[in-house]
This record gives structure tokens, C-alpha cells and sequence, in this order.
């Protein structure tokens, strides 16, 4: 996670956190209590929505061309994803996003609001918000989703290719050099999809349709599962993420693991084995102190 890819990646966890953070503590009680106050004060969250989603789908852009960068350009990748310029970057996919919501939202009274009859937010319906959510907000996020397609297309093409490159010179290594390549093009493919398929639902599918749960579940719905689901993604098909993951539970598994000695001495004494340290190294090894069980003759 020190890298620029995992810096990046923190930057779009970030954004979703707080998204699916909204939907769990403020859109959940909103639909399942019937708390009106809460509606009231729905365009503020919105408004929130909207920030959260441009942070992930501009992040989304920058780990593509990341991707890109080290596999077409691994010479003049720490140049170009140095430290400092990856600050910017991330700096970049929180202030345009900021400054785009703050002029199309707040100064031209479009947004966000949430609609009881469907338990969907829905556009501000006026002339402007119309115009805005359409010929704007949805044509930019269909040009930046195309981007990171072409950008993802691209770096998958140079892999294989850098890949039939090592196989014929008689390298080794292949099999694990296919498996990240097989990896990265699932993960790749299923992001593109996830992002294509909310936006086909949310502004194509879900208004074709006058059954409020069809609509409930083509945006409320789809929209969640989508930033759930992106993180699911990079977890499921990334081994760093789940070692990570591992490291953390480690500290749960050795507080279980003190009291497992003594366990094991009364169960040996009672059985007539003896139970002796014995040094690393050796075939039988559990966790930090290694074990031998011996039978007495």
C-alpha cells in the first residue's frame, strides 16, 4: 500500500467507504423506518452521493492509466508516478470532483433528492437538471468509463504479448506470469462491466418500468452493489490485498493460540505423551514455539 498503485487504490477505497457508509446509516433507516425528517434533508446526502461517486470513477482513471504506464512504459514509470506526482493525482480526483459538484449542483440548484414512492434517489426535475444529468453527468462518466476500457484493453494486449515474448526465449516462471495476467484481465473486465451496467440501469433501464421495486432495485440497488462489489473485485483477484487481510486477523489467531500449550500438555499427560520444545527448523512447526509430541516407552 505504499506504492502509487496502492495509494491510489486508498484514494477510490476512500470514496466508496464514505458512499456505502451513506446508504447503510442514512438511506437504510430513511426507506426501512419511514423517517421523515430524514427525507428532508435527503439533497444533502445527495449531494455527498455524487462527490463520492466522481472520487471513485476518477480514481478508477488513474489506476487504469497506472496499469497502463507500468506495463508499456515500466522505464519511465517511477518518473511519471512518483510520489509527489501521485499526491497530485489523488489531490486531482478529490478537487475536480468538489469543484464539478459545487458548480453543477449547488449553483445551478440541480442535484439529488430522494423519492418516496420509488425508495430511489432521483434527479431535481427541472429544465436545468435535466440537461445537466443527461448531456453532462452521464456523457462524462460514459467517456471516462470508455477511457479506462481502451486504457485496460491496451495494457492487457502488452501483457500477453510481453508474455509469448518470455515463453519463446525460454524463461521460466510462465504459469505464474499467465495466472496475473488471467487475473488482471478478469479484474479489468469485471470492473468495466460493473461501472457500464450502473450506468445503463440508473439513467437507461430503471425508468422504463413503473413497478416501484423494479426501480428500487435497478438504481438504489445496482448503485450500491456496484461500490461494493469494485472492492470485492480487487480483493478477490489481488494476493497482496488478501495477505493483508491475514496479517491483520494474525494478531486474533496468537491470543487463541497462548492457552493452546497448556491444552495440549494435560491432553498429553493424560495419554502418557510428554510434550518437548524442540528448535525451527524442524518437519513439525506451530505457529511461534514448535512442538514435538514423544511417547514414552
Amino acid at each position: 500500500m505504499q506504492n502509487s498503485f496502492g495509494r491510489l487504490l486508498t484514494s477510490q477505497a476512500t470514496g466508496e467507504t464514505v458512499f456505502c457508509f451513506i446508504f447503510a446509516f442514512y438511506f437504510s433507516p430513511t426507506v426501512f423506518l419511514n423517517i421523515d425528517p430524514m427525507k428532508m434533508i435527503s439533497r444533502h446526502f445527495g449531494l455527498i452521493l455524487l462527490i463520492c461517486y466522481d472520487i471513485c470513477i476518477f480514481s478508477h482513471l488513474f489506476i487504469a492509466l497506472n496499469r497502463l504506464c507500468a506495463i508499456c512504459m515500466p522505464l519511465r514509470y517511477t518518473k511519471l508516478f512518483s510520489n509527489s506526482n501521485t499526491k497530485l493525482m489523488m489531490l486531482a480526483s478529490w478537487i475536480i470532483p468538489l469543484l464539478l459538484c459545487s458548480l453543477l449542483y449547488v449553483y445551478y440548484d440541480c442535484g439529488l433528492i430522494y423519492e418516496d414512492s420509488i425508495y430511489a434517489f432521483v434527479w431535481v426535475p427541472s429544465n436545468d437538471c435535466k440537461f445537466i444529468s443527461w448531456d453532462i453527468c452521464f456523457r462524462k462518466d460514459v467517456c471516462i468509463v470508455s477511457i479506462i476500457a481502451i486504457a485496460d484493453i491496451t495494457t492487457i494486449i502488452k501483457v500477453h504479448i510481453t508474455n509469448k515474448q518470455i515463453h519463446k526465449s525460454g524463461q521460466r516462471d510462465t504459469d505464474r506470469r499467465r495466472k496475473k495476467e488471467i487475473n488482471f484481465l478478469k479484474q479489468a473486465v469485471l470492473q468495466g462491466i460493473v461501472f457500464a451496467f450502473e450506468l445503463y440501469t440508473y439513467f437507461i433501464l430503471a425508468w422504463h418500468f413503473q413497478n416501484k421495486w423494479i426501480i428500487f432495485a435497478l438504481t438504489s440497488v445496482t448503485w450500491t452493489c456496484t461500490h461494493s462489489s469494485d472492492a470485492l473485485i480487487i480483493i478477490a483477484l489481488n494476493s497482496e490485498f488478501r495477505k493483508l487481510i491475514t496479517v491483520v486477523k494474525r494478531p486474533f489467531r496468537k491470543c487463541g493460540q497462548l492457552e493452546q500449550p497448556n491444552s495440549h500438555e494435560n491432553v498429553s499427560k493424560a495419554r502418557g505423551y510428554q510434550i518437548n520444545p524442540i528448535k525451527s527448523g524442524a518437519m513439525l512447526t506451530t505457529s511461534e514455539t514448535d512442538y514435538a509430541i514423544r511417547g514414552l516407552a
